[in-house]
């Protein structure tokens, strides 16, 4: 340097001297600073990277915790599934073999009925009409439907006495099968006279035919065609007769076709009589 601007630096440097002194420990603070807030981030770096695998960490536990009860409740689940199959599949079992033993059981008690039932026999009653003795034998060569009941009947015969009127009817209708005779057979002789039976026909089928007797002969047809009845004994004139309830189909040979019960309708009485006797009929052709 030229003499000039070396004494300006020593005149300058007795002077800065001070000043370098004073500054000198606030820089060393300001360095010191420096390290530490370099430290501090350093540790929060740390810190926020520990927390975040904590945290992943964490996650993971949770993750593989609720995998596991996921995993134990499908297990669960599927266990009682296998429950409910299995109970399903016994109960299945037991109804199968209960099925197969009921069948078997039916299989070995089974009996087969063949041809008719004895239901019919010979009478000899009064025909109400016209006083005369009537034999069953009379009525051979034409279909008859029989009924037994008494004309003190408070329902049920008058019930079953249309029915069988309006039955007929319908059979008569179709024209191409024979004419069928209702016949009223009483079961309470003793207050069905001729007389009373003559003015008790009058509310029914005009082709309708009452039959009365002795006792002994209306027990006897009774017990032919097994219909139960029951009277009280005594001199009693107003009693109620406890009766089964049946119409009789007999053929032209006096033998039983078919019976009606009281649970069928008119319709019903007239279509099963028509196929009986177009089966009856075809039989006989047969025969002949």
């Amino acid at each position: 340097p030229e003499p000039s601007t070396t004494n300006t630096m020593a005149s300058v440097g007795p002077l800065l001297r001070p000043l370098v002194r004073t500054l000198h420990p606030l820089r060393l603070r300001l360095g010191l600073r420096a390290r530490v807030r370099t430290f501090c981030n350093k540790a929060n770096s740390g810190g926020a990277k520990a927390a975040k695998t904590a945290a992943e960490s964490s996650k993971t536990s949770t993750s593989s915790a609720s995998a596991a009860a996921s995993t134990e409740a499908l297990g669960a689940r599927w266990a009682s599934w296998k429950s409910v199959a299995a109970m399903g599949a016994v109960g299945a079992g037991i109804v199968l073999y209960y099925n197969y033993e009921k069948e078997r059981v039916l299989s070995e008690t089974k009996i087969t009925v063949t041809g008719k039932p004895a239901i019919g026999g010979p009478y000899e009653l009064i025909d109400a009409e016209t006083g005369e003795t009537r034999k069953s034998s009379d009525f051979h060569g034409q279909y008859t439907l029989l009924y037994f009941g008494f004309s003190k009947c408070p329902d049920i015969c008058p019930t079953e006495l249309k029915k069988m009127g309006r039955a007929l009817d319908m059979v008569d209708s179709r024209g191409d099968l024979p004419t069928v005779l209702p016949i009223f057979i009483t079961i309470d002789p003793k207050r069905d006279t001729p007389e009373r039976l003559r003015a008790y026909k009058k509310d029914y089928h005009e082709r309708l035919m009452c039959l009365t007797g002795p006792n002994e002969e209306i027990g006897k047809v009774s017990k032919a065609f097994r219909v139960y009845f029951s009277a009280p004994a005594g001199d009693e004139e107003d009693y109620l007769v406890d009766h089964s309830i049946f119409f009789y189909l007999m053929g032209t040979n006096g033998e039983f076709l078919e019976y009606f019960g009281k649970n069928l309708s008119a319709e019903e009485v007239a279509h099963k009589m028509m196929r009986v006797l177009r089966s009856d009929i075809a039989e006989q052709s047969m025969k002949a």
